[in-house]
Protein backbone atom coordinates (compact mmCIF):
# COMPACT_ATOMS: atom_id res chain seq x y z
CA UNK A 1 0.00 0.00 0.00
CA UNK A 2 2.90 2.32 0.74
CA UNK A 3 4.19 1.99 -2.82
CA UNK A 4 0.76 2.85 -4.24
CA UNK A 5 0.62 6.01 -2.10
CA UNK A 6 4.11 6.94 -3.30
CA UNK A 7 3.08 6.42 -6.93
CA UNK A 8 -0.09 8.47 -6.47
CA UNK A 9 1.94 11.26 -4.87
CA UNK A 10 4.42 11.21 -7.78
CA UNK A 11 1.56 11.38 -10.30
CA UNK A 12 0.00 14.31 -8.42
CA UNK A 13 3.36 16.14 -8.32
CA UNK A 14 3.87 15.52 -12.03
CA UNK A 15 0.38 16.81 -12.79
CA UNK A 16 1.03 19.92 -10.68
CA UNK A 17 4.27 20.56 -12.61
CA UNK A 18 2.46 20.09 -15.93
CA UNK A 19 -0.25 22.51 -14.80
CA UNK A 20 2.41 25.10 -13.90
CA UNK A 21 4.13 24.57 -17.25
CA UNK A 22 0.79 24.97 -19.01
CA UNK A 23 0.10 28.28 -17.22
CA UNK A 24 3.56 29.60 -18.08
CA UNK A 25 3.00 28.54 -21.69
CA UNK A 26 -0.25 30.51 -21.84
CA UNK A 27 1.52 33.59 -20.47
CA UNK A 28 4.32 33.21 -23.02
CA UNK A 29 1.82 33.05 -25.89
CA UNK A 30 0.55 36.51 -25.04
CA UNK A 31 4.11 37.74 -24.50
CA UNK A 32 5.23 36.58 -27.95
CA UNK A 33 2.02 37.85 -29.52
CA UNK A 34 2.81 41.29 -28.10
CA UNK A 35 6.43 41.11 -29.26
CA UNK A 36 5.45 40.17 -32.81
CA UNK A 37 2.95 43.00 -33.00
CA UNK A 38 5.39 45.52 -31.53
CA UNK A 39 7.84 44.57 -34.28
CA UNK A 40 5.09 44.85 -36.89
CA UNK A 41 4.20 48.34 -35.63
CA UNK A 42 7.82 49.43 -35.78
CA UNK A 43 8.32 47.93 -39.21
CA UNK A 44 5.11 49.48 -40.49
CA UNK A 45 6.27 52.91 -39.29
CA UNK A 46 9.45 52.38 -41.30
CA UNK A 47 7.30 51.50 -44.30
CA UNK A 48 5.32 54.74 -43.89
CA UNK A 49 8.58 56.70 -43.91
CA UNK A 50 9.82 54.63 -46.84
CA UNK A 51 6.70 55.23 -48.94
CA UNK A 52 6.83 58.93 -48.18
CA UNK A 53 10.52 59.07 -49.11
CA UNK A 54 9.90 57.19 -52.36
CA UNK A 55 7.12 59.57 -53.30
CA UNK A 56 9.45 62.53 -52.76
CA UNK A 57 12.45 61.03 -54.55
CA UNK A 58 10.71 59.52 -57.52
CA UNK A 59 8.34 61.41 -59.76
CA UNK A 60 6.21 58.43 -60.84
CA UNK A 61 5.41 57.26 -57.27
CA UNK A 62 2.36 59.25 -56.16
CA UNK A 63 2.12 60.56 -52.60
CA UNK A 64 -1.27 58.89 -52.15
CA UNK A 65 0.48 55.50 -52.09
CA UNK A 66 1.40 56.27 -48.49
CA UNK A 67 -2.16 55.14 -47.77
CA UNK A 68 -1.01 51.50 -48.19
CA UNK A 69 1.05 51.35 -44.98
CA UNK A 70 -1.45 53.65 -43.24
CA UNK A 71 -4.25 51.15 -43.87
CA UNK A 72 -1.98 48.44 -42.50
CA UNK A 73 -1.31 50.61 -39.44
CA UNK A 74 -5.03 50.92 -38.77
CA UNK A 75 -5.36 47.17 -39.18
CA UNK A 76 -2.60 46.62 -36.60
CA UNK A 77 -4.34 49.03 -34.22
CA UNK A 78 -7.56 47.04 -34.67
CA UNK A 79 -5.73 43.84 -33.66
CA UNK A 80 -4.37 45.59 -30.57
CA UNK A 81 -7.89 46.79 -29.73
CA UNK A 82 -9.17 43.21 -29.92
CA UNK A 83 -6.37 42.10 -27.60
CA UNK A 84 -7.30 44.86 -25.15
CA UNK A 85 -10.92 43.67 -25.19
CA UNK A 86 -9.72 40.11 -24.61
CA UNK A 87 -7.73 41.22 -21.56
CA UNK A 88 -10.67 43.25 -20.28
CA UNK A 89 -12.91 40.19 -20.52
CA UNK A 90 -10.32 37.98 -18.82
CA UNK A 91 -9.93 40.42 -15.93
CA UNK A 92 -13.59 39.78 -15.11
CA UNK A 93 -13.87 36.17 -16.31
CA UNK A 94 -15.21 34.65 -13.07
CA UNK A 95 -18.38 36.75 -13.22
CA UNK A 96 -19.12 36.13 -16.91
CA UNK A 97 -22.14 34.00 -17.92
CA UNK A 98 -21.54 30.79 -19.87
CA UNK A 99 -22.96 32.29 -23.06
CA UNK A 100 -20.29 34.98 -23.00
CA UNK A 101 -17.57 32.39 -22.30
CA UNK A 102 -18.56 30.48 -25.45
CA UNK A 103 -18.53 33.70 -27.46
CA UNK A 104 -15.14 34.55 -25.94
CA UNK A 105 -13.64 31.28 -27.19
CA UNK A 106 -14.79 32.00 -30.73
CA UNK A 107 -13.47 35.55 -30.45
CA UNK A 108 -10.01 34.29 -29.52
CA UNK A 109 -9.92 32.11 -32.62
CA UNK A 110 -10.93 35.07 -34.80
CA UNK A 111 -8.31 37.28 -33.15
CA UNK A 112 -5.63 34.69 -33.90
CA UNK A 113 -6.71 34.59 -37.53
CA UNK A 114 -6.77 38.40 -37.72
CA UNK A 115 -3.28 38.45 -36.21
CA UNK A 116 -2.06 36.12 -38.95
CA UNK A 117 -3.71 38.36 -41.53
CA UNK A 118 -1.88 41.37 -40.08
CA UNK A 119 1.43 39.58 -40.59
CA UNK A 120 0.45 38.76 -44.18
CA UNK A 121 -0.71 42.35 -44.76
CA UNK A 122 2.64 43.63 -43.50
CA UNK A 123 4.36 41.27 -45.92
CA UNK A 124 2.21 42.62 -48.78
CA UNK A 125 3.11 46.21 -47.83
CA UNK A 126 6.78 45.22 -47.89
CA UNK A 127 6.45 43.60 -51.31
CA UNK A 128 4.71 46.68 -52.73
CA UNK A 129 7.44 48.89 -51.27
CA UNK A 130 10.21 46.73 -52.71
CA UNK A 131 8.54 46.68 -56.14
CA UNK A 132 8.35 50.48 -56.12
CA UNK A 133 11.93 50.75 -54.89
CA UNK A 134 13.35 48.46 -57.55
CA UNK A 135 11.39 50.20 -60.31
CA UNK A 136 13.51 53.29 -59.67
Amino acid sequence: MDEIDKTIKEVEETMARFTAIEEKGKEKILHYFDRIHNHLFTFNNLMIAGFFTLSQLKVNVPVWMIIIPLINLWFLIYVEYRMMEKSRFESNIMSQPKSKLDKYGKSINRTTLISLLSIIASLVVTIVFLCLLFRM
